[in-house]
């Protein structure tokens, strides 16, 4: 077996790995690779491990850290999905997080693979490697074969009423299509994040280079002919639509609500292009209240257990890191 990094990774080898993995997602294909690498204070790696012309794992690994202090202590590697991988490679799989951890190691405090799939077959592997599984749940929606009414008659009454409610009031949703849109799209989110949400939003370009990705998708939601909330999405064809960002004006108006509208035009656009799974990406720890959870849960979808996998590679630097951040975060 050989590894390879970056630039010697074939495309065309790539995207032959993406046809017959059943582990395929946005967030391992060339094109998520080339996002990540347009944005400010960000990165990826891409590595591959190939057999007799052939590539039997590989994996899509971002690069992020905040600004000032607190760059510092969260320098991090973050892979979304999971691995890529053929059935029963566990040897590729055992080899590659060999070479990824040696590799990153030393400029980064942690790893974090955040799984849209079921790893179970692979958990032995990882261990053995020094990465250690952690609970994590995600909620996501099967559409394959099903109308929106299907769907619709699966969610919880009270949101089903409000979506109608909205299309009565005149509201809608549909694809963006200007870099004004996103603009405008990305200050309501960005809005919510600094003033409720209190956590890092990725710049603007990340949000425009998602808008241009043949992997992205923009739906915004309208009101007399005002921008009023909408999403931001990542997609692989025939497999999933992955909800990365969703928002809508707090308290726009009493009958209208913009971010049920938003997970609508998603939840439409998977149907209509036969994507199997509308993925929600994330639902919090078990055992713990999140109010974010009962939301995603009330569109119909069904709550899974999928966890993340954990590498520490600096414990010290992990250790004050945390501390520091809950500690900034709470002075907020």
């Amino acid at each position: 077996m050989e590894i390879l990094f970056n630039k010697n990774v074939d495309t065309k080898k790539w995207r032959e790995l993406l046809d017959v993995s059943t582990y395929s997602s946005p967030f391992q294909t060339p094109e998520f690779f080339e996002l990540y690498n347009k944005v400010e204070n960000f990165s990826a790696e891409v590595i591959a491990v190939e057999r007799n012309s052939k590539y039997l794992a590989l994996i899509v690994v971002t690069i992020q850290k905040e600004k000032g202090i607190k760059g510092f202590f969260s320098r991090r590697g973050v892979v979304y999905g999971g691995p890529l991988l053929l059935t029963n490679e566990k040897k590729s799989l055992d080899f590659l997080l060999q070479e990824i951890t040696e590799y990153l190691r030393k400029s980064l405090i942690y790893f974090e693979i955040r799984n849209n799939f079921n790893y179970s077959d692979f958990k032995d592997i990882f261990e053995k490697n020094g990465w250690k599984f952690h609970d994590h749940l995600n909620v996501q929606l099967n559409v394959e074969n099903k109308s929106l009414d299907h769907v619709l008659a699966g969610m919880k009454y009270n949101r089903r009423r409000e979506i109608n409610i909205s299309i009565k009031e005149g509201a809608y949703v549909r694809p963006a299509e200007s870099q004004l849109e996103i603009e405008i799209l990305y200050n309501i989110l960005k809005e919510l994040y600094l003033n409720r949400v209190k956590l890092p939003l990725k710049p603007y370009s990340y949000f425009i280079n998602l808008f241009k990705s043949k992997i992205g998708k923009v739906f915004i939601v309208l009101h007399n002919n005002n921008i009023i909330g909408g999403s931001f999405c990542e997609y692989y064809e025939n497999t999933s639509v992955n909800t990365t960002y969703y928002v809508g004006i707090r308290d726009y108006h009493k009958k209208i609500y913009p971010t049920h509208l938003a997970i609508i035009g998603v939840i439409e656009f998977a149907i209509e292009n036969k994507i199997k799974i509308v993925d929600f990406m994330g639902a919090g720890k078990p055992n713990e209240k999140y109010g974010v959870r009962d939301y995603k849960l009330e569109f119909g979808g069904d709550l899974v257990e999928h966890g993340r996998f954990l590498f520490i590679g600096k414990p010290l630097l992990y250790k004050m890191g945390t501390i520091g951040i809950e500690f900034l975060t709470k002075m907020k």
